[in-house]
């Protein structure tokens, strides 16, 4: 262990017994448990959500957590000399959800569920200024994005392959895109919402199979930097979005993957119509075209241009997923 680890780990009252490195961080087994090392990015403000959240969730034991550890002064975060953030959490011994293994897939739908039965923010603590998720402006911010970068490739002079091909596909999942956000104002999700700020509603914010650990017979959620005052939906929708791209919008799977999740607990109408505008998003599109924008522009890596590739080229199976499973599609 070296000496930055050393001199961050004195900060904890801990019985260490052993430590070793893991992607970007730090494992150390103790008498207390299997703990984890990590920088910490995020505002200082989540960690409040997170230690309330967290305990909620822990308090129903159904789910394990990644639960936030507090140093020697009872606060989360402790710094190097360098002035980098880190916190320590409990962590688990298991592997990550395998994609490709469509067991995992439903404990990964089933976990979610009982995760959710939990993601409520203590009616007791005061909420502040944490801003609830709202689809509608959502779509409109992005809208405005899409619309800006669509300028910005047209005014450039000499444009890359990569940058003739996005222009070459830019007005189909533009047009798509402000058609969703047209069909979402006409929509009342007036109820919805005060629902959801009625039950202090959250959600992991990044429920992703890498961040679900199989740990036998238990099942554990880690990584929550990324909570957010939203639907449970927000997860269920990512999570379905990122597995459809991945099986290139399997109608048996994503049917099945979302009855699963309403043998846990049903959606509401406003519900499925919410997961239905967050899967008809080009969302895929979307994060393409931002991380594009926001690249070098000088070095174009191939890896997008197939990305893009792959993304017109399921569009077709998107729109027939969505046809099926929900009655509707946008044009």
């Amino acid at each position: 262990m070296n000496d930055r680890a050393v001199s961050l780990l004195e900060q904890y009252e801990l019985n260490i017994t052993r430590t070793y490195k893991g992607r970007g961080c730090i494992l150390c087994e103790t008498e207390e448990g299997l703990k984890i090392l990590q920088e910490y990015h995020a505002p200082q403000q989540k960690l409040v959500l997170m230690e309330h959240l967290l305990k909620n969730v822990s308090a129903l034991g159904l789910v394990d957590v990644d639960s936030l550890v507090p140093n020697k002064e009872g606060t989360y975060t402790v710094k190097d000399r360098d002035g980098v953030t880190y916190v320590l959490k409990d962590y688990y011994e298991g592997h990550e959800c395998n994609p490709k293994n469509r067991e995992e897939l439903s404990d990964c739908i089933h976990t979610m569920a009982l995760l959710h039965t939990g993601m409520f923010y203590p009616k007791e603590e005061a909420l502040g200024d944490i801003a609830r998720f709202d689809l509608k402006e959502e779509t409109a911010r992005h809208n405005r994005m899409l619309r800006k970068i669509r300028k910005y490739v047209r005014e450039r002079g000499s444009k890359t392959a990569f940058e003739q091909f996005l222009l070459s596909e830019y007005d189909v999942f533009l047009k798509r895109a402000e058609a969703a956000e047209e069909r979402i104002c006409k929509e009342d999700f007036t109820s919805f919402y005060q629902e959801v700020e009625k039950q202090r509603s959250f959600v992991h914010g990044d429920f992703q199979y890498h961040n679900v650990l199989m740990c036998g017979q238990r099942r554990a959620v880690v990584n929550f930097e990324r909570c957010r005052f939203d639907s449970r939906i927000g997860d269920l929708a990512l999570f379905l979005r990122k597995i459809m791209e991945k099986y290139e919008w399997d109608m048996p799977l994503g049917e099945k993957m979302i009855q699963e999740y309403e043998a846990f607990t049903p959606l509401k109408e406003a519900e499925r119509r919410q997961l239905f505008y967050r899967l008809s998003y080009p969302e895929k599109f979307r994060k393409i075209v931002s991380t594009y924008y926001n690249s070098n522009k000088a070095f174009q890596s191939l890896v997008y241009g197939e990305k893009l590739m792959a993304v017109c080229a399921q569009e077709e199976k998107k729109q027939n997923f969505l046809r099926k499973v929900f009655d509707d599609v946008i044009e």
